[in-house]
Order: structure tokens, then sequence, then C-alpha cells
């Protein structure tokens, strides 16, 4: 499950674009645009408009772009300038100096936003102390999954840190008392560092960067906002081909201050990351929260269920755990979850 933000700076050719422009410009009455110069949004939620929900504002972005009604950058417009550029200055005095750093007069003018990737509402099975599954190590705040469901309320993730955070803190304090180191295996050791350093000592790095900018665009287009079976399957073989080209890819230099090689760490993570994402997807045949997929537009009870997706040799194991419900029930009579468990 994968939050977009709606409203991401649009700054071609530049590393920032992605920035937040908050939701509050849009909580006070600010508009989007498409590129024609529509409101769109009454077409998606007539009622709420812009104040509608992050994922239905965010896939409204991306289908007037898809649907060719974006701006020439392929974005839309927020426009906050029939407030008052006064108050637009006083009240989101952040969001004024972020868009007068790339030349743009939020409080004057539209700026270019398009939906940018925001949250993971996922991440490593922890239990209520925060231990994993691997001994030694814990896991808090987005890097684990289940406390926001499908759909991150705003705000929320301050307080999972915070709370999650605190509980990990005085866990793991308290656990390490007493508690031999790990026994190591320098043979383990020595292979890890072995294949994390292979690629260091090369010539050309191009190469990565091409797969990196591969890999950003098939979540983007696949992966993304709007899913199909068809997209996520040829999705799946695609990342498993740059993943396999990854490793063949060299980078120049040692190993210090390397930000290709860091790249290229990344590029390893991100892989694995992708694949786990699309395959879970993949197997969700329903829409609920910021899961949207166009061949199974609804929700369905029976998927009030975990997908846990495991790193298995060359491929994943997934299968699905029900929701455990301690105080809030579901709206309508849930009939038997599905149970899936695939493997490559």
């Amino acid at each position: 499950m994968v939050q977009f933000h709606p409203t991401g700076l649009v700054i071609p050719n530049s590393l920032m674009t992605g920035a937040l422009l908050e939701e509050g410009l849009r909580g006070a009455g600010g508009r989007l645009l498409n590129g024609p110069g529509e409101r769109f949004m009454a077409r998606y939620d007539p009622a709420r408009l812009e104040r509608s929900t992050r994922d239905l504002v965010s896939r409204a972005a991306f289908t007037e772009v898809q649907e060719g009604r974006g701006t020439p950058n392929g974005a839309v417009w927020i426009d906050v300038s029939h407030l008052g550029a006064r108050f637009v200055e006083e009240n989101f005095r952040g969001m004024v100096r972020r868009c007068r750093d790339f030349g743009k007069d939020l409080a004057r003018e539209p700026v270019e936003v398009g939906p940018t990737a925001h949250f993971l509402m996922g991440g490593v099975v922890i239990d209520s102390t925060c231990h994993t599954a691997l001994e030694g190590l814990f896991a808090a705040g987005e890097d684990a999954g289940g406390v926001h469901g499908s759909n991150r309320l705003g705000g929320n993730g301050v307080a999972d840190s915070t709370v999650f955070g605190g509980i990990a803190g005085d866990v793991m304090a308290d656990w390490v008392v007493g508690r031999p180191l790990p026994a190591v295996s320098t043979a383990r050791a020595g292979e890890i560092s072995g294949r994390l350093s292979a690629p260091l000592g090369g010539v050309d790095g191009a190469a990565l960067y091409s797969l990196l900018a591969r890999l950003r665009l098939l979540m983007w287009e696949r992966v993304g906002l709007i899913r199909d079976g068809a997209g996520l399957e040829s999705a799946l073989v695609e990342i498993e081909e740059i993943e396999q080209r990854g490793a063949a890819v060299a980078v120049p230099g040692g190993p210090e201050y390397n930000l290709a090689w860091q790249d290229w760490l990344n590029l390893t993570n991100m892989t694995t990351a992708a694949g786990l994402i699309a395959r879970s997807a993949l197997e969700r045949t329903e829409s609920r929260g910021s899961h949207f997929r166009r061949d199974f537009p609804e929700s369905d009870p029976r998927w009030l269920v975990n997908v846990l997706a495991q790193a298995e040799g060359k491929g994943a194991r997934v299968r699905t755990k029900p929701v455990r419900f301690t105080r809030v029930r579901p709206e309508v009579e849930r009939p038997e979850p599905l149970t899936v468990e695939v493997g490559d």
C-alpha cells in the first residue's frame, strides 16, 4: 500500500520534483486545475472537490494527465491566488518560500504540481514491542507495517514514529542487558562484503543510472496510482530483468565517499522492494484505500486480510493473514477470507 500525496512540486530536470505543497493549501480553499484550466475535481468528487481524500485526489490528477489534460510538463496546477497574496504569505510561509526557491510565486500565480510517492503503509512485520522475526532486529514507524491500514491519515505518521520509536527504544535498552554479543560467521560476513563491493573499480557507471531511471518509470506507470493485473505481471518480469542487469553493473572508484556505489546499493534494495510491492498488489484482487486496481475497482470484504510477502530465493512467497479486529468491526458481514499462498 503506497500512499501518494496529491501536490508535489513539478520542477523539470530537478531532484526537487516531488517536494510537497501541504494539504492545508487545499483545505484553505486552493483549487486544482488541469492543463486547459478546468477545476477537474468536480468530475471525481463534486461534493468535497479538492478536500477529498488523498488517494482520490491523487488518482484524479494522474488520470487528467494520462488522458491528455495535463500541463506541458505532465502536471496539473494548484491555484491559491484567489485567497489573496497577503493571506497566503502569512499562513503558508514555508510553502511560499519553497516555491520562490524555484522562481514560482505561490501567492500570486498557479504552480505546477502532481502526485508524489509519500508514505509506505506496510513494512516489516513486528509484534507489539517492535520485535521482528530476526533476533536483535527491531523496527518502528514507516519501516513497520500494520498501523495505518490501507490509507494513512495526515499527521498519523508522526504519532506512529513517536509512539513506536519510544517503545522500541525502551525495549531494546532492556533487551541488551546481560545479553552476549551474537556469534558472527566470518565466512558469511566475507561473502556479503565481497558481493556488495563487487561493482567497485569499474570504468563507466552510466548503465546504473539508466537502470534506476527505468525502474522509477516502470513503478510510476504500472505499479503506481492505478494498477491492473497485466501491468503488474509485466512489471514483475521487468523488475527481475533490471535486478539481474544491475548485479552486473560496475561503478568507478573505491569505497570511500562513492556516491555511485551508494546508488548501486540503492538499486539492489529498490528492486527487492519493488518486486515485493508489485507481487502483493497483484495478489490483492480488489481496490482498498491507496491500492486501486482498474480491473477490480471495488472493495471485497473477503480481502480484509494482511498480505505478507517474503523474498525467497530469486522470487517471493506471498500469503495472507486475516485482520484481527479488537475495537472497530467491519460494517459488512465478513465472509471467510481468501487464502492465498504462492511462490516463485
